[in-house]
């Protein structure tokens, strides 16, 4: 879609998402996020020789395994984030799914998940829908992405032994997404309507109306059918080509190993390099497997999953030609205004 604004064009031309200042954050807090998996490898007494070793010896099956699952991961993420998105702005599937993978494109750039914004970006610029609006539907996926732990959790609970600190840390978590949920209701309380005289009033009631899908009766119908998918797909897939590395682990185990290494996410790496291997390593070790191969398991299931995905957001954006480089978000719906939609 082509930019009406002459005003919007100038900025896109003179604006560069790559800038040498988010060039060095991207760096730093690669640097950061390779030193997590270092500090956690010489704890653990990972032998990098050993780890070299093992890497040699996966079978290509393991590996493609692994590739293919990050697009059935995708395929599940995008179902939920559809599901939220479609009753408000009508966008199909497939394109919930190309900005899907463009934003992982993006988080293996940019540090603390930057990429989820430019998901957004590309979305609103293809489809010409409000980019608030959209915001404002990511905001609800992005909670019930996380939320969909507590059901998994309470199913694992019934059939397996997890451990302690998996239910503090799912409490945890669960604590702060019911803080969450409620500044969300409080944002779309009814009644409550920012004035669009006031600055980025009416940007303000885009972003509301998107969240206000919170407060449909389908989201729960969402929250404890379509949300816990991924998570179940991942562990399950954790799980079965573990022994590829002489790794035995079942589905709780694995789903426990999901919540390591995302808990460690947290540390802001680009396309969580380094954070995802130090915390599955770590949980691997904690049941009991062996502390090079699990680094080494880590090390392929992370970069099987995230560079094909890399590679096909990059395929997407060359084939349709679209260019992100232009203003931020904000700037965006204040410099189109009457241009298109906000």
């Amino acid at each position: 879609m082509k930019i009406g604004s002459p005003l919007q064009q100038r900025s896109c031309q003179s604006s560069s998402l790559l800038t040498p200042k988010l060039i060095v954050r991207g760096l730093l807090g690669t640097l950061l996020g390779l030193s997590c998996a270092a500090i956690v490898s010489y704890f653990l007494g990972v032998r990098p020789d050993e780890v070299v070793l093992y890497l040699a010896n996966i079978p290509a099956w393991a590996v493609i395994a692994c590739a293919a699952s990050s697009f059935v991961v995708l395929a599940l993420q995008s179902l939920r984030w559809h599901a939220v998105m479609n009753p408000l702005l009508g966008l199909r599937y497939s394109q919930a799914y190309r900005a899907q993978v463009i934003g992982v494109l993006f988080n293996a750039l940019i540090p603390a998940r930057g990429g989820d914004l430019l998901r957004v970006q590309y979305l609103g610029r293809r489809t010409g829908k409000s980019r608030a609006t959209i915001l404002g539907t990511e905001i609800v996926d992005r909670w019930l992405d996380w939320w969909g732990w507590i059901p998994v959790i309470l199913l694992l609970a019934v059939t397996d032994d997890l451990p302690r600190w998996a239910f503090v840390a799912v409490i945890i978590f669960g604590g702060a997404l019911f803080s969450w949920a409620v500044v969300m209701v409080m944002l779309t309380r009814r009644g409550y309507r920012p004035k669009e005289s006031a600055r980025f009033g009416k940007l303000l009631g885009k972003l509301q109306s998107g969240i206000q899908a919170f407060r449909t009766n389908r989201i729960w119908l969402i929250a404890f059918l379509i949300a816990p998918l991924p998570w179940l797909w991942e562990a399950s897939v954790l799980s079965n080509v573990s022994p590829a590395f002489g790794i035995h682990i079942n589905l709780a185990q694995a789903f426990c190993v999901l919540v390591g290494f995302n808990l460690a996410t947290v540390v802001p790496s680009p396309g969580s390099v380094g954070t995802v291997e130090a915390g599955g390593t770590a949980a691997l070790v904690f049941f009991g497997a062996d502390q090079s191969r699990a680094l080494a398991f880590m090390f392929i299931y992370h970069f099987a999953q995230l560079l094909p995905a890399i590679i096909t957001g990059v395929a997407i954006l060359v084939a349709e030609g679209e260019n992100l480089f232009g203003a931020t978000l904000l700037e965006n719906e204040v410099i189109v205004e009457g241009s298109t939609a906000i």
